[in-house]
């Protein structure tokens, strides 16, 4: 599903905000696709390798960060110098698979104050995913069935309310619980997208481990 559905009734500017690091491997074509949506941002995140220059040459606007921030940081820093009215975060490895962002897009149409994109992420085992939902749940009383997925679409004037973002990994479950303490609409869309799978090596189990550690750190704050 394109921005032909829905561009041509809407006057307002989308942006698409990537944060990125280190994601020379899949920059490109994820900007590539994204250029279907709106107006590409890469939120660099002092990335050591060839991210922000494959970023420029796929004519994205290139924020660069000082130094390394983190996600939650370099969101927070890249942000306010996104022209948008309606801003879409997508992560930097989902490739051509990231238009199902119009399907986010739209449930901002259609009213969502936020709206997330739901989809099972390939590899690894969804203990974290549950465990966070299970966490949110017990917090806000709401069950949210994608707690970690960084597809996520509002209006500038919504993401004001949501920011700053908690660092790191922990942006994702803070900004559902402060979502909910606001009282704003949250709505889970499904989309069929594909992103990086970690495996269930060591390096899958690393990455788990530091995701939990994000997720209970996001909650306490």
């Amino acid at each position: 599903m394109g921005t032909g559905s829905f561009s041509q009734s809407y006057t307002g500017e989308i942006a698409i905000l990537i944060p990125a690091y280190n994601e020379e491997e899949r920059i490109e074509k994820t900007i590539n696709a994204a250029k279907n949506l709106g107006e590409v941002y890469v939120a660099d995140d002092a990335s050591t390798d060839k991210t922000k220059e494959l970023a420029e040459f796929a004519e994205a606007t290139v924020i660069s960060a000082p130094y390394n921030m983190g996600k939650g940081g370099v969101l927070n820093f890249a942000l306010p110098k996104t022209q948008g009215d309606i801003i879409l975060l997508l992560d930097a490895d989902l490739e051509e698979s990231c238009q199902e962002g119009a399907k986010i897009i739209r449930a901002v149409f259609e009213g969502a104050d936020l709206a997330v994109g739901l989809f099972r992420s390939h590899g690894g085992f969804g203990l974290v995913r549950r465990i966070a939902s299970f966490l949110l749940y017990l917090q806000t009383g709401h069950y949210y069935r994608a707690p970690l997925s960084g597809q996520r679409a509002a209006r500038k004037e919504v993401w004001q309310q949501l920011t700053p973002f908690a660092s790191g990994f922990s942006i994702e479950v803070a900004m559902l619980k402060k979502a909910n303490h606001l009282g704003l609409k949250v709505v889970e869309v499904p989309v069929d997208m594909q992103d990086r799978s970690y495996g269930r090596g060591v390096r899958g189990m690393k990455h788990r481990c530091s995701q939990l550690l994000a997720v209970i750190r996001g909650l306490r704050g």
